[in-house]
This record gives C-alpha cells, structure tokens and sequence, in this order.
C-alpha cells in the first residue's frame, strides 16, 4: 500500500472531486444547448405559422376586395349605360352623369366612391388587383364612348376617357369636402366644354344623311 503525506492525499482527494465533477458540467452545458436549440426550433415554428396566417389573411382580404371591384363593374356599367344611351345631348348625359353621382354620393353620407378607384388609391395594391380595376376602366370607358355619337369615332375613347376622369376626381373632391358642390361644378364645366367642342359640329351620323340628301 502507498503511503502519503496528508498534504499528498489532500491533493489526490481534490483531484478526484474536480474530476468527478467534470462530466456533470459537460452535461449542464450540452443540456443547454440543446434547450436552446429546442426554444430557437419552437421560434421558427412559430415565426412560419404566422407567416402563414398573414398570407392567408390577405388572400382572403385580397379575393373579398376582387368580389367588390367585379360588382362595381356590373353595377356602375348598367349605370353608366342608362346614362350614354339616352337620346341627349352630350352635354345633357354628363349633366345627367354628375348629377346622378352627386345625389348619390349624398345619399350614403358622403362614404362610397367609386370601389376600383378607392383600391387603387391604397398602398401595395397587387399586380393581380391592378389587372382587374384596368380592366372594368376600359369596359365603362367603351360604354361611355358607345353613346357620344356627336364625336367623331376615332376621338370616342379618348373623350371617354376624359369623361370617366374627370368624375372620379371629382368624386374625391366631394368626398374629402363632404359636399356635392365639386361634383355638380365639375360637370357643369366638362358639359359646357364638351358642347362647345362637338356640338357645333354634326354627329358622324348626321353628317352622312346630310350628304345623302345633298
């Protein structure tokens, strides 16, 4: 049997103790980290459920909103065709037009507009939402431009165009003001404008009985 000092035996008996110990630490640490690794797995998890449930949100916002714009387009073109396909004037129809809108938009306490306009107004408007409000512009723009039959064909689409502008700013006008007045005003001065232009003029259709006659 060795035989020790105290002070050698001290020595071992701490050694021993601080070696015993070692694995226990080794152990705390990696249990660590593997909690860590578990807590940062459960973040991800959940970082990617949210992800999911916004995009899922928008998507149902974003089909909700193309189910608004595709019943304006109905509803608004029959509006717009009981309007252009009267036997007036063009000056009378956008009278008529403003007119129609102004009582209406005082009606609902001045909150709805023209929906493809309030949409497009918004920030981040999608590419998909962009396609669709072009398209039921350029259906009511051909409405608008199948009842001028005092301008000549080749100007219809532009004049509708002009048309259609004009009365979706002055919708916002009317809104944000919370009167009618710059809707009423409005078409009072495109009407006047739009006579002046075509009016004195005849209509292609007028044109070509005249000559028939002659």
């Amino acid at each position: 049997m060795e035989h020790l000092s105290p002070k050698s035996q001290m020595t071992r008996t701490a050694m021993d103790l601080l070696s015993r110990s070692r694995p226990a630490e080794v152990k705390i640490k990696e249990g660590g980290s593997a909690s860590a690794a578990s807590r940062e797995r459960g973040a991800s998890a959940a970082s990617r459920e949210g992800e999911a449930s916004a995009a899922a949100q928008r998507r149902a916002k974003l089909e909700l909103t193309l189910v608004t714009v595709k019943e304006a387009e109905r509803d608004i073109g029959q509006w717009l065709r009981t309007v252009f396909h009267q036997r007036k004037t063009i000056a009378q129809k956008v009278v008529l037009l403003f007119n129609d809108a102004a009582a209406n938009l005082e009606t609902s306490g001045f909150t709805r507009g023209c929906p493809p306009a309030v949409v497009m107004s918004q920030v981040g408007a999608s590419e998909e939402l962009r396609v669709v409000c072009r398209a039921v512009f350029a259906v009511w723009q051909d409405i608008i431009a199948a009842g001028l039959d005092e301008v000549r064909p080749a100007a219809r689409r532009e004049t509708a165009e002009l048309i259609l502008g004009a009365l979706e700013g002055a919708l916002i006008l009317s809104r944000a003001a919370a009167t009618k007045e710059p809707l009423l005003r409005s078409g009072r001065s495109l009407a006047g404008l739009l006579a002046r232009k075509f009016q004195a003029a005849p209509s292609g259709r007028k044109a070509k009985r005249s000559r028939r006659k002659r």
